[in-house]
């Protein structure tokens, strides 16, 4: 009996961890977070300032490193961007797919060397890791997009852009050094903290995603590797050969249970983006929409008319131009506050909650017909 007590261990002192309790306090103080941000952004309450694309209004954007959330929305940034007349975009490529919806004006894009006609009411799609850079034809008018990318890549690890071309109207910082190449052409510039920004794309990088376009499969895959195979292949045959602009003239509108309705991109309709779902909704005089609720977060745009949403119970009035903003989860309606006209708005949704296995409308009460 001693030997077998000699032999029994010590009990180990007991750690304790205070994960669980700190996991509870954070999401209680980001529920209160969310709940003091705006659910309507005023249009005029937010400057035009410009980056190496265009000219922007930052609706909202939780990129890293610099996160302006101005809203309660997690999973995508909204902007809203201008094209000088018979001007260009800078020239850019990124992991994440982009979502434009044209507000005003003409023009084109040139995606991967693959020209894209595009005018008001369309939606452009920039599928993932694809050079882009949109045109304004219109040398009388300004071209105008409110346009998206989800946010989450940051946290994937895949969050890369390559800007290869700055826009041509963009202003250098004033106390930044000029970088030239030997003819004497500006190339890029040196902030005063020492960091070089020298547009142009990642050629190392280039030839691993052209190794990627390389890739071949199996008409029928033998196993389960081989399926992985096939849709590597799939995806790049899915990138090269799907449409670029969803034109607006081209879907209809539907009678639906939550009101009128034109979709644009949707899961079931091809088109080359995966994270994202958009639509118009026209709402009549004086009328409203159905009820419902989705897991899935949502913003719109007022493209004309002024009214209000009721989201969980409390009203937040809006007008023309300004963006609304839904949260999570959240038990929404739209009203029409004008009694002669009809209010519309385009809206951007995000799909990612259906891969998350949070998809699909809970549907509350019908729009009036």
């Amino acid at each position: 009996m001693e030997r077998q007590a000699e032999r029994r261990r010590e009990t180990e002192p007991v750690m304790f961890s205070r994960l669980l309790e700190e996991r509870y306090k954070w999401q209680q103080s980001e529920v209160d977070r969310v709940a003091a941000l705006p659910r309507v952004v005023k249009y005029d309450s937010e400057p035009w300032v410009q980056n190496a694309q265009a000219h922007v209004k930052y609706w909202t954007t939780t990129l890293l490193p610099k996160r302006l959330e101005k809203a309660p929305i997690y999973t995508f940034s909204l902007l809203q961007q201008l094209v000088a007349p018979g001007n260009k975009s800078g020239k850019h490529r990124h992991y994440f797919e982009a979502i434009f919806y044209i507000l005003e004006g003409e023009g084109y894009e040139i995606h991967d060397n693959v020209k894209y006609p595009w005018e008001a009411g369309d939606v452009m799609c920039v599928p993932t890791y694809c050079i882009h850079q949109h045109f304004c034809t219109n040398k009388d008018s300004w071209a105008r997009f409110l346009f998206s990318t989800p946010t989450t890549f940051d946290f994937a690890g895949i969050g890369k852009t390559e800007q290869i071309e700055l826009h041509p109207q963009y202003r250098y910082p004033e106390d930044a050094k000029l970088i030239r190449n030997a003819k004497g052409d500006v190339i890029g510039y040196e902030t005063k903290d020492g960091t070089k920004f020298v547009p142009g794309a990642d050629g190392d990088f280039q030839k691993t995603m052209d190794s990627k376009k390389g890739v071949v499969s199996p008409d029928k895959p033998r196993n389960v590797y081989d399926e992985y195979l096939k849709e590597m292949a799939d995806q790049n045959r899915w990138r090269e050969g799907i449409p670029h602009v969803v034109k607006g003239k081209d879907c209809p509108w539907e009678e639906t249970r939550m009101g009128k309705i034109k979709y644009l991109i949707s899961p079931y309709r091809p088109s080359p983006l995966l994270v994202y779902d958009c639509f118009i909704q026209e709402l009549p005089p004086g009328g409203k929409s159905g009820v419902h609720r989705h897991i899935s977060e949502e913003a719109h745009q007022i493209l004309s008319g002024k009214g209000y949403d009721i989201q969980d119970g409390k009203r937040y009035d809006w007008d023309t131009n300004d963006v609304v903003f839904i949260p999570v989860n959240t038990v929404h309606q739209h009203l029409n506050a004008d009694p002669k006209k009809p209010a519309t708005f385009v809206a951007f949704q995000s799909r990612l909650y259906k891969y998350f296995g949070h998809g699909g409308f809970e549907h509350i009460e019908d729009a009036p017909k």
